[in-house]
Parts: C-alpha cells; sequence; structure tokens
C-alpha cells in the first residue's frame, strides 16, 4: 500500500492507529509567529515526539504528505452546546439550560453531553478538534458549570466544571423583577453568603438558592476556575469586573459586544473576551456600541481575545470568524492563536494548542490560508489519529448527487 495514504477511508474514530508522520508542510507551532518551511511532524502515542526540517521518519510511521499546505494545531470553540443540543426547535434534543425547575450553579452540563450527536463529525472536518460545552441562561443568571470536550471517538469529555458560567442583560434581570441593579445585589449577596456556607446552618428563604445551588458556588470559590459571563453593554461589562475583583476570580465575557469601550479596563484586570465576530450590528439596547473592529481593538490594547462561532450548529465556520476579525484590523497570528494556543491556555489545557514536543497531537493540514473560506481541511488529527472526512453531511451529499437514475430514484439504492 501506498504510505501516502489518504487518512480517513479507512479508519473509523477511536481505533487504534499507528503512529503518523506529517512530511513537508509550512507548519505553525504557534510558538512563535513565524512557521518551519518544508517541516516534518513526527506524531508516536498521540502526542507530538518530533518537529523539524529534514527529520528521519520510521518506516513504519505512516505518512501524510503535507507539502504546499498549511499545518496548524486542531481549532478550538470556546463556548458551545455539543452534545447537548441536536434540534434546537426540538425541546426534546436540548440539554443546554433549565428552564423551569429551580437549579442555578449547582448545574453541570458534563452528565448531559450525548458523544453521539451528528454536529461531532461535521465540526471536526472543519478542523475543530476540542470545544467548551457551557449551559446556557435559563431562569437564573448563574446557569452553571461547562465542560470540555474533544471532537474525537471514545471518552470526549475531557475535564468537567471548567467554569462557572451565566448570563447578565435584560432577559436574566427578569428573574429579579426587571432591574439589573437587583441582579447584581443578588450576585454580591450569594457569593458573599457563599465564602461562608454551611449545610447545617444554612436556611433558604423563597428566593434565595438552595442548599445544592450554595454548595456548588461555595466549591466555586474555592476551585481555580473562572467565571463565564454572557454580557454586551459596557456598564455591565465593568460590574461584572468588580464583582471579579472583589472574589479575586478570574472573569471571561462571552459576546461583549461593547467591549471595546472598557478595553483597558479588561487589559488591566486580565479578563479574556470570547468574541463573536459576525454580532457586528447592534441588536438591541444593550449592544448600541457594537462594531466590526471590536476584536481588533480589545487585541490592541492587550485583552485575551477568543472566538465563538455563536451557534453550534455552525462551529465548523469557527475560522471565518477568526478572517473577519483580521479584515478588520486584528493581526493573521493572533487571530489563529485565539482558536488554539490562547484558548487552551485561558481554559486550562496545558498541553494542547501548540505543536511542541510532548503536547497533545490534534494537527490540520489545511489546502491553504486556514483563515480564507476557500482553503479547507484536508486532514484532521485528534489525540494523534486521524479521524475520517466523512459526516452526515457528506454522506447525504453522496446518495442523492445523481437523482437521474433508473433504477432508484431520488439516489435510493
Amino acid at each position: 500500500m501506498n504510505p501516502l495514504i489518504s487518512i480517513g477511508l479507512l479508519l473509523t474514530v477511536g481505533s487504534a492507529f499507528a503512529d503518523v508522520a506529517v512530511i513537508g508542510g509550512r507548519i505553525f507551532t504557534m510558538e512563535s509567529p513565524e512557521p518551519i518551511e518544508r517541516a516534518t511532524l513526527l506524531i508516536a502515542n498521540g502526542r507530538v515526539q518530533a518537529i523539524g526540517v529534514d527529520l528521519d521518519v520510521p518506516f513504519e510511521y505512516r505518512q501524510i504528505d503535507a507539502r504546499g499546505k498549511v499545518v496548524t494545531p486542531g481549532l478550538i470553540e470556546s463556548y458551545s452546546q455539543f452534545g447537548l443540543m441536536e434540534i434546537g426547535g426540538e425541546a426534546a434534543t436540548v440539554d443546554s439550560q433549565v428552564v423551569e425547575y429551580p437549579l442555578g450553579p449547582g448545574f453541570d452540563v458534563s452528565f448531559g453531553i450525548n458523544p453521539s450527536s451528528t454536529l461531532f463529525a461535521v465540526t471536526r472536518m472543519g478542523g475543530v478538534t476540542r470545544a467548551v460545552v457551557a449551559p446556557q441562561p435559563g431562569v437564573d443568571p448563574l446557569a452553571g458549570f461547562g465542560a470540555i470536550v474533544h471532537l474525537g471517538g471514545g471518552d470526549i469529555v475531557t475535564a468537567t466544571r471548567v467554569g462557572l458560567f451565566g448570563g447578565i442583560g435584560a432577559t436574566t434581570a427578569e428573574f429579579t423583577g426587571g432591574s439589573r441593579s437587583a441582579l447584581w445585589q443578588r450576585l454580591v449577596t450569594a457569593f458573599a453568603k457563599a465564602g461562608r456556607f454551611s449545610a447545617n446552618r444554612y436556611r433558604p428563604g423563597e428566593r434565595d438558592y438552595s442548599r445544592q445551588d450554595m454548595q456548588a458556588l461555595k466549591d466555586f470559590l474555592r476551585a481555580d476556575v473562572p467565571l463565564v459571563l454572557s454580557i454586551n453593554r459596557a456598564h455591565d461589562i465593568a460590574a461584572a469586573i468588580r464583582l471579579a475583583e472583589l472574589h479575586d476570580l478570574q472573569l471571561v465575557i462571552i459576546g461583549g459586544k461593547e467591549a471595546w469601550k472598557v478595553r483597558e479596563q479588561l487589559a488591566d484586570s486580565g479578563v479574556s473576551v470570547v468574541v463573536n465576530v459576525f454580532n457586528n450590528l447592534p441588536s438591541n439596547f444593550e449592544s448600541l456600541g457594537a462594531r466590526l473592529d471590536n476584536a481588533a481593538l480589545l487585541n490592541d490594547a492587550g485583552v485575551n481575545v477568543l472566538f465563538t462561532a455563536g451557534n453550534t450548529h455552525n462551529t465548523k465556520n469557527l475560522r471565518h470568524q477568526a478572517g473577519n476579525a483580521v479584515a478588520h484590523g486584528m493581526p493573521w497570528f493572533d487571530a489563529l492563536a485565539a482558536m488554539t494556543r490562547n484558548a487552551a491556555r485561558t481554559w486550562g489545557m496545558d498541553d494542547v494548542g501548540v505543536l511542541s514536543v510532548g503536547s497533545v497531537a490534534d494537527v490540520v493540514v489545511w489546502s491553504g490560508d486556514p483563515l480564507e473560506v476557500t482553503s479547507w481541511a484536508e486532514h484532521v488529527l485528534i489525540n494523534g489519529e486521524p479521524v475520517p472526512m466523512r459526516s452526515r453531511q457528506t454522506r447525504l451529499y453522496e446518495r442523492y448527487k445523481d437523482l437521474k437514475t433508473d433504477d432508484a430514484p431520488y439516489g435510493y439504492n
């Protein structure tokens, strides 16, 4: 068999796979802005074994020809509902939020993540190899704990309780009677009570958090994970920074349409902002300051910028978000880092998001510039294993591409 095989035709996700050599590519290790030209990447036991020019490739290694291609770490989606949502309009397939039962910080999405979701295969074909899976705000502004998954096979959940997620805005303010002032007061009081919480002495009132929620909140305060809040209005972002500083918490902002207005404050406080670049127009009174160059302004100020596709069903388009950010002033390498190295560091994945000796071998071979819409992922490896470049969408295409058959109408065989 020709060793320069097209990986994916013979393999299934999660199967045992021989060690791999990616040969001749333009490799962005993400340890510096400069790529290594015509380099070889050796992968053994799911991790990067060596990287350099003119490396000797052991005979038994399977080879991927990357000559003339761009090689990067796998992309990381920083806010999604993978495995929690299959069909948004069908409630039976949505497990990402609690809309009636009174559960807030005690909610943990990791119990409901479905590894058989069809979205995993669709998305990894776009070069996305890992994702933060988070709850969506429901009846409570503190929605619960998120997890991290890889998009390969087997045991996909790699970390649980990676952050306490929530949302601040007009919708969640309804929980406290419609006022954001009351909402902030509730959160400040809840965090203060959680610090001295004792299950034996706690007597919750009618609108107070349950013992389960308070215990979860107390555990969060003792853990080294971020408070992650979906916020758009600049004034609310500033209030979130004050709350985080009061309790010495890491803070991550999701959305942040008006974050550019407080970019110096965000940078000084070390706050990360997960931006949906396509949300660049005012959609309500909380986002009147939305603008096209939000990500570039934040990045220029020294803010750690990450990206989200904003739609789990279209996470494969994550790199298009980065491309649009570059088109409006963000440096190319910084945009790539926002989906790889910087995202991994923000979410506590120390051995992911870079290609260095010993790092996890999440690798993508691109046909060209990964931030160009005309390029595509030719090979994707997760934990060192090439994954099949097939999904429900490709199978549907193959089934219906020829409708003019005599024996079977509409492509049926």
